[in-house]
């Protein structure tokens, strides 16, 4: 019983190896790549006997170059030809391939993110430094009135003490006091002259 259960298993993974054989053979071109957990040879032959090129691992992208009923002729992305054996393709991309893929994308996604919250910060930021020059404003325009009103009060009370002088007074006595003191020079150093020379002028 055992013995047949195993040739019956046997014989269904030779019918899904020979599907999928079919299956690639039916598309002479394409993309394919290397099943999930799987370190795949490739070969210089179709038979893919003998010592491999070099390994491919699960997830390498291959581009097909011809097919076989069993074999598959491919170029790696390093540039790298041979043949592999067709039952370790598929053409749904493995999901290891797939995951490093969105890991990558999740990291930009991440950095953008940063970004854009550090930008977010510096413009909030910037909002509450205008919001409150802004506020200032506002407020001298309130107390705008008030200071008028205490202006015109201070030179209404200047006015009623009379320390408030007309401007032409204010030009008549400067030059008054200016004339007076030339004068005033004037004679005292024409008598100090004199004085010195015996009461002779000597200019």
């Amino acid at each position: 019983m055992t013995r047949n259960r195993r040739l019956g298993q046997a014989a269904m993974t030779m019918v899904t190896l020979l599907a999928s054989a079919a299956l690639l053979a039916a598309q002479p071109s394409g993309i394919v790549y290397v099943t999930d957990e799987l370190r795949l040879g490739l070969y210089r032959t179709e038979e893919t006997s003998g010592r491999s090129i070099k390994t491919l691992i699960s997830g390498a992208r291959l581009e097909i170059l011809e097919r076989s009923l069993m074999s598959v002729r491919v170029r790696a992305e390093d540039g790298a030809e041979g043949w592999v054996k067709t039952a370790y393709l598929v053409e749904i991309e493995p999901a290891r391939r797939r995951l490093a893929s969105l890991e990558q994308q999740q990291a930009v996604s991440q950095s953008a993110l940063a970004a854009a919250e550090s930008a977010q910060t510096s413009l909030a930021e910037r909002a509450q430094s205008l919001q409150q020059e802004l506020d200032q404003v506002r407020q001298d325009i309130i107390d705008l009135p008030a200071l008028q009103q205490e202006n015109a009060t201070l030179k209404e009370s200047l006015q009623a003490s009379g320390i408030l002088v007309p401007m032409i007074w204010v030009i008549a006595a400067a030059l008054s006091s200016f004339f007076v003191g030339w004068f005033a020079g004037n004679w005292w150093l024409d008598r100090k002259v004199r004085r010195t020379f015996g009461g002779v002028r000597v200019y």
